[in-house]
């Protein structure tokens, strides 16, 4: 199979099966129907991890005015992120309650995976930015169909989209008035400063409210605690948002990135700080979860920004590490509420004694979150706290109190949930544990952190960072 076909068929597969989930069917055949695509879409994303570096032009463009081209490739940072887009949508297609994920929920699910994998497999400026763009759209399909209770993750959703469309379309209008086939660094480069710092702002907001940077934070806890599963979703848009900065933003606006690193590198300090104070007064898993994300996108945003060459790659670990530990946590709190009907932190619970795979799980996840060394966590967390607090340990000191109340708050997270010696009175007798299916695709992912933290070599090399590439095909993206 050639790499051009293979990543078209690995972006247009997704979309496929969403397009076959639109038919009415029953809930079993349509859970079959989307676990069939999600592995068939891993294998493909694994298969592209041998083409890693290599340019795939693919025919025709997709409008002149845009002035790009269908060109597909896949860089060694991308060929990580493409197995674990799919590995995590497979996941919680497979792992997630039957109640929590109806047809529609799964058809959404494609369509982002698939918007997910054509980012990270396109090669040019505009279509990248349309692919970003599109992987809001089956959210906000969904929160269209829903009431006021959803204001906020509306109103959040279009400060992360209309910034973004400007800039697509300033992009394509400087591509159509210069005749340049593919806007890339020469023609925004040429640009007057006003006009260079006018679309970096809107690139930074449109990234900010994607990665729930504080002040546009208050959509994923409303998000998390009355919506369905969504860490998978939002880590495919925190991995892309880490991507579109460090192989966009900076490197096709470096001036403007310099004079604004610094203020974006305290800024996610202090929302890191922020999130960890808010998620340790919880009383709501679901919304300690989305606090804790809040915490870690901060902790992402002020590696890339102030980290420095140690930083980057050590960033861009620990997004992979938050992608599989945050959506097994997910996964396992979504269980607590199908079987016990609520998600508070009741130290009354005990759930040790009547689910202890259960237990064993959180207590893996957590530990992986936290960074205990042999996980990937720990790992990833040496690296980014090493370049923040090297190159900036002023601006980066408010990372060192937000991980260790993260610490705290999972461990005491822990404790009341599954600890506790008595038994609420309205809780059932009897818990069931994790069934098969969703045993073994956890504990997938705990071997996964694992393993990557005890033979961290191959990943922890600073060239898989995003940013950074062994093998630079010509006539791509900076950085690319």
């Amino acid at each position: 199979m050639s790499p051009t076909l293979l990543l078209v068929l690995l972006v247009s597969l997704p979309l496929v099966g969403a397009l076959l989930l639109t038919v009415p069917r029953q809930h079993t055949s349509a859970r079959i129907t989307a676990t069939g695509t999600s592995a068939l879409t891993l294998g493909l994303a694994i298969a592209a991890l041998l083409i890693a570096g290599r340019e795939t032009p693919a025919s025709g463009t997709p409008g002149p005015w845009l002035g790009a081209t269908w060109r597909l490739g896949v860089d060694d940072a991308s060929a990580l992120a493409l197995p674990l887009t799919a590995l995590l949508t497979l996941v919680t297609i497979v792992a997630s309650p039957r109640h929590s994920s109806g047809q529609r929920f799964l058809t959404a699910l494609l369509v982002t995976e698939s918007a997910t994998l054509g980012f990270f497999c396109a090669r040019d400026l505009p279509l990248r930015l349309g692919f970003f763009l599109a992987m809001a759209a089956p959210l906000a399909a969904q929160l269209a169909r829903e009431g006021r209770a959803w204001r906020p993750v509306r109103a959040y959703l279009l400060a992360g989209t209309l910034p973004l469309m400007l800039a697509v379309a300033l992009v394509g209008l400087l591509s159509w008035h210069t005749g340049v086939e593919t806007p890339r660094d020469s023609l925004v480069r040429d640009l007057p400063h006003g006009w260079r710092m006018g679309l970096c702002t809107l690139l930074l907001v449109s990234v900010c409210a994607r990665l729930a940077v504080v002040p546009f934070h208050s959509w994923l806890p409303v998000l998390m605690t009355r919506g369905p599963l969504c860490v998978g979703v939002l880590w495919m848009n925190l991995a892309a948002s880490l991507q579109l900065l460090t192989q966009v933003i900076r490197p096709l606006l470096p001036a403007e990135w310099a004079t604004v690193a610094p203020a974006l590198g305290s800024l996610g300090a202090g929302a890191a700080l922020y999130g960890a104070l808010l998620a340790l007064v919880q009383a709501d898993l679901r919304r300690m979860l989305a606090f804790l994300l809040v915490s870690q996108s901060g902790l992402l945003l002020a590696g890339v920004t102030l980290g420095g060459p140690t930083g980057l790659p050590g960033a861009w670990l620990q997004c992979l590490s938050m992608g599989l530990t945050f959506t097994g946590l997910e996964l396992v709190v979504r269980a607590i509420e199908a079987r016990t009907g609520t998600t508070n932190l009741d130290p009354r619970s005990g759930l040790t004694v009547r689910a202890p795979r259960m237990a064993t799980v959180f207590l893996l996840l957590g530990l992986a979150a936290l960074g205990f060394p042999g996980t990937l966590g720990f790992v990833s967390e040496d690296l980014l706290l090493r370049g923040t607090l090297g190159a900036n340990p002023l601006l980066a000191l408010p990372l060192l109190p937000a991980l260790a109340l993260n610490a705290i708050t999972l461990l005491r997270a822990f404790q009341h949930t599954f600890l506790g010696p008595r038994r609420v009175p309205s809780m059932p007798a009897c818990t069931e544990d994790l069934l098969p299916r969703e045993r073994w695709t956890m504990l997938t992912l705990v071997a996964l952190l694992c393993v990557s933290g005890l033979w961290p070599s191959v990943l922890a090399h600073p060239s898989i960072a995003p940013g950074a590439t062994r093998r630079s095909p010509p006539h791509s993206i900076p950085g690319d």
